[in-house]
């Protein structure tokens, strides 16, 4: 993709056109630019840039502040520079992936001399992003945006903010605790589609000793708070974490942890990936609850795509049936938005593959539609690419063509969970076990937030399958079924496996926990609907279905 916009902020901070002319811009756009190039996918709220920039003004000067701050910025990059720059009502975005960022090299400092005077929210700012990235190595400094995708998106996701949490521990703390425990979750957090996640260097602004949520939501434009406090002592730390709801100043959730000090500081605390886990679920589960209780009309949008994608995970028909339902009412509110489109095409397929359609092909028609209408409306969306190969990989068995989707998905978004994970499970069906292993263990490392693991352990054991991992399969397909016990994809694992490695008393028994779960799944089903039939361990696997008790 072009470039439009080179940005120096390492050193004598500089904005200049993609042929090396200079860009004259006063101390406030320098600023402002400074800020939309340093945030996640470069979006910052209006709330944020209003306080943050001018701080010391009445809220409608610093609204209409920013407006003109906007417009004479975007005459000043010239028309092409300008296309990168745009607003809602709620954000404003700096489309980083047509723009070229300079990394920290050597000793320069970020934004080295500047300051605005009497901005001291600013300037404090300014201070914490010195520091952040004089602690970072120099190959971890970001030399870019996020994906076109995810910019577009972002405003109808619901908006998270982690504040630093505060040390309770006896006397001084030794490092910074609570704001590295901060900056992990914020680091779960964002690889989820579940939320927009208000960028920790900004979190750090509030106090988190006295400020209150609806101040959190009025500046960073969050709809969900978290904060905790953390002790450590002999090597561990516990800690308390509550979940806001920001707006109505509501703890909807609150839990304990603890958990090794070393794993924490290698970024690697599988305490602290639980906690986001949780934190996910419980805000898909409040926005069913909502769902549930209040006319659709008067919720949020993004509280319904929450709940139709956490009752899209259940196994009872209903639920998911009421999924269809509300998606059907987001699409009309939110009409052309890619988001509501793509998961409506999700429902079609797994429809498909809970097998509750009664027509296959129908659902194969509208689920492609949604994808390419979506893909028309958000070209760099990586989840939509990613519909695209599942429908290809899943229903109409062009295993080259949904590689292809991936592939673009992951271009997109290298940390596309789903992507990977589809990706694992289409390489096999094409017999490449070792590929699909690996495809599918990085996958769950990076399992999104909310109630989609079972998903991912599920297609994870059908991956070790192909390998003939069968302990390590049975293991998986287990752990899928602890959260979905009647999900018909890992009990038909689980019964290969098992009727495979010997063990043939516990394949039967699962077999006949798969029949409960899909009456009418038969062995000629399975060679007709499914892409597993179609690999080369395909007939293995019917084979072994069948003396384990699966009818012709």
């Amino acid at each position: 993709m072009t470039v439009l916009l080179k940005i120096r902020r390492f050193g004598a901070f500089g904005v200049f056109h993609a042929n090396g002319t200079g860009v004259q811009l006063g101390a406030k756009h320098q600023a402002l630019v400074a800020l939309l190039s340093t945030a996640e996918g470069g979006i910052r709220t209006r709330a944020f840039l209003e306080k943050t920039l001018w701080c010391l003004a009445q809220p409608e000067q610093a609204k209409a502040s920013l407006r003109t701050a906007l417009s004479t910025l975007r005459r000043h990059l010239g028309p092409e520079a300008a296309k990168l720059l745009y607003a809602n009502r709620e954000r404003v975005i700096l489309d980083l992936t047509r723009a070229e960022l300079d990394s920290c090299t050597g000793n320069a400092e970020f934004m080295e001399g500047f300051e605005l005077p009497h901005e001291a929210v600013f300037n404090a700012w300014l201070a914490e992003a010195r520091a952040e990235f004089s602690r970072r190595p120099a190959a971890q400094a970001p030399l870019g945006g996020t994906s076109p995708g995810r910019v577009i998106l972002d405003g109808l996701l619901p908006s998270i903010a982690v504040l630093p949490f505060a040390h309770r521990a006896p006397g001084e703390a030794t490092a910074p605790l609570g704001s590295l425990m901060s900056e992990e979750l914020s680091r779960y957090l964002s690889r989820s589609w579940a939320f927009s996640v208000t960028s920790f260097l900004a979190s750090r602004q509030f106090n988190p000793e006295t400020v209150r949520p609806a101040e959190v939501s009025s500046v960073a434009g969050a709809d969900y708070l978290v904060s905790g406090t953390v002790t450590s002592g002999g090597g561990r730390f516990h800690a308390e974490i509550d979940l806001h709801d920001a707006v109505r100043e509501k703890v909807i959730w609150s839990r304990c942890f603890e958990g090794a000090l070393d794993n924490l500081m290698e970024g690697r605390s599988k305490v602290l990936r639980n906690a986001t886990l949780q934190i996910g679920q419980t805000a898909a589960g409040e926005a069913v609850r909502l769902a549930d209780f209040q006319p659709l009309r008067n919720l949020e949008s993004h509280t319904l795509l929450m709940a139709a994608i956490s009752l899209m995970q259940e196994m009872e028909v209903q639920k998911f049936q009421q999924a269809y339902s509300i998606l059907t009412h987001l699409l009309e509110r939110e009409r052309g938005h890619a988001l509501p489109l793509t998961w409506t095409g999700f429902w079609h397929v797994m429809r498909v593959e809970r097998g509750l359609s009664r027509n296959r092909e129908d659902d194969c028609r509208k689920a492609s539609q949604m994808a390419e209408a979506a893909i028309e409306a958000a070209p760099g969306f990586s989840l939509a690419h990613t519909l695209k190969g599942l429908i290809s990989s899943h229903l109409t068995f062009r295993f080259d063509q949904a590689l292809d989707a991936y592939d673009l998905a992951l271009r997109d978004n290298p940390n596309e969970a789903l992507a990977l994970l589809l990706k694992g499970a289409t390489l096999a069906y094409q017999d490449m076990p070792d590929e699909a292993v690996q495809m599918t263990d990085a996958a769950r490392r990076l399992t999104p937030l909310g109630p989609q693991c079972y998903y991912f352990d599920a297609l994870s054991a059908l991956a070790n399958l192909s390998a003939r991992n069968y302990g390590r399969a049975i293991e998986l397909a287990d752990r899928s079924l602890e959260a979905k016990r009647s999900f018909p994809v890992p009990l038909r694992s689980k019964a290969i496996a098992l009727q495979m490695s010997g063990q043939d008393a516990e394949a039967r028994s699962t077999v006949q926990k798969l029949l409960e779960a899909a009456p009418e799944f038969c062995l000629s089903q399975f060679q007709r609907d499914n892409p597993a039939a179609m690999s080369p361990a395909g007939r293995e696997w019917a084979s072994a279905l069948r003396q384990a008790g699966v009818p012709e």
